[in-house]
């Protein structure tokens, strides 16, 4: 079925010099705030946090690695698939109740986690974790940066997208401290409290008015868009669906919520096959950190400056990279230089996939699009680890899976390559192709 056509507009803003940071006003500083909250508060619902508990609850639970990796997949898939419709509400719910509501959700998962009996309960918490957290905060914060900015969205998005690398680099190490003083369950408690009681009111006042000044729903005109495209051209959920460039894109966008889900999700797996200490391993996430801070910004600035289609085919080369090191060797250098490689993808990876629809599609309907995207990612991420537990229950190592995951990351971007000139055309014009 051919797509309705909608009117050639040009986007200025994203051929034009990015305009200097000193040029955003106070309500645009604390919606990029909010943005920047929501993140940091996703992480009781991100892998690279539940991953530290892995071994703990195997053991309270009596679970191998295959049988907590399909829990986790069930789980996750369940999630994935409730996003597909909950992610609509960010079109039409403000910004502040959405990120708010996402974030007690997982606070009381939190709190059901520290006090789960059996492994029933363990699903349940596991899924709202995955929802609230992974998915709709996240989806609810890079849906109203990328909604309510267009000049400044590549940068914007970068620095909503330090709260995660925030957690990532203290996290860890706190974390698997908690564990060895107070037991796992009670590290959960604490989380539980610190969301309800810190980060639900922070994004409430962040996000209390929009950058115009208003207290407008999420579907509001863009403010920062005076000489841009004032949405009008935004493609239907229904319109992306039957897009022939969506699909490959998005493929190829799934490797790093698949592999990097998969990698830390079963760490200690790796790191008792390596024959590195966990406490060592979790030591180095602060270079993983850092390497995603100055990745994120660049790519902003980069997205700002040229297009976030231009840096794909770029995007996946340092994973590509990591993922061969796991592969050839055990050595302690190691450890440091993946977590560096790895930092520099999963730092530019969500700049340039959330700028990357607003781009392509317009922001009208930016969270339905999103929802799909957001699920589909979410998918990614339960589907890695089931199978990479699979494969650990039948004696195939971390170390000799990571090949596939290099080749994984080796099509994608030879495909981003490819496709260059059909998203160039797109992102000029919002047509049809």
């Amino acid at each position: 079925m051919a797509h309705p056509i909608p009117p050639v507009r040009m986007l200025m803003s994203l051929t034009s010099p990015s305009p200097p940071l000193r040029e955003l006003t106070r309500n645009q500083v604390c919606w990029i705030g909010g943005g920047y909250i929501s993140m940091f508060s996703s992480l009781a619902g991100q892998t690279v946090f539940i991953a530290l508990f892995g071994a703990a609850i195997r053991q309270d639970f009596s679970l191998s690695a295959g049988q907590y990796g399909m829990i986790y997949t069930a789980a996750t898939l369940c999630s994935a698939i409730l996003l597909v419709w909950a992610g609509t509400l960010a079109d039409r719910i403000p910004a502040r109740l959405l990120g708010a509501g996402a974030a007690l959700g997982a606070a009381l998962m939190c709190l059901a986690m520290s006090f789960a009996p059996n492994i029933l309960v363990l699903a349940i918490a596991l899924f709202g974790l995955r929802f609230f957290g992974q998915g709709m905060l996240t989806h609810n914060a890079a849906t109203a940066l990328s909604r309510w900015f267009n000049r400044f969205r590549g940068r914007a998005l970068a620095i909503s997208q330090l709260g995660l690398n925030t957690g990532e680099a203290i996290l860890p190490v706190l974390v698997a401290l908690g564990i060895a003083a107070m037991g796992w369950r009670n590290v959960w408690l604490l989380a539980a409290g610190f969301l309800a009681l810190v980060l639900v009111p922070a994004i409430l006042t962040l996000f209390a008015n929009t950058p115009e000044g208003t207290r407008g729903r999420g579907a509001a005109a863009n403010p920062d868009a005076a000489a841009a495209d004032q949405n009008a051209t935004g493609w239907t959920r229904r319109q992306v669906l039957s897009d022939p460039l969506f699909w490959p894109v998005l493929i190829g966008l799934l490797a790093m919520p698949a592999i990097s889900t998969a990698i830390f999700f079963h760490q200690t797996d790796l790191v008792a096959d390596k024959g590195w200490g966990l406490l060592t391993f979790a030591a180095f996430f602060p270079v993983m950190s850092a390497s995603s801070v100055l990745s994120s910004i660049a790519s902003g600035w980069l997205t700002d400056r040229f297009g976030a289609y231009r840096i794909l085919p770029l995007l996946l080369v340092p994973a590509l990279l990591a993922y061969v090191l796991i592969a050839s060797t055990s050595a302690f250098w190691a450890i440091p230089l993946f977590f560096l490689l790895s930092g520099l993808t999963n730092g530019a990876n969500g700049t340039v996939m959330n700028a990357l629809w607003a781009e392509l599609y317009g922001t009208t309907y930016l969270g339905a699009i999103r929802a799909i995207a957001t699920s589909a990612m979410v998918l990614s991420s339960a589907i890695g680890p089931g199978i990479v537990g699979l494969f650990l229950d039948g004696g195939v190592s971390v170390a000799r899976q990571a090949p596939f995951f290099a080749a994984y990351c080796g099509v994608a971007s030879i495909t981003f390559f490819a496709l260059q000139t059909h998203l160039g055309r797109r992102r000029d014009s919002h047509t049809v192709i």
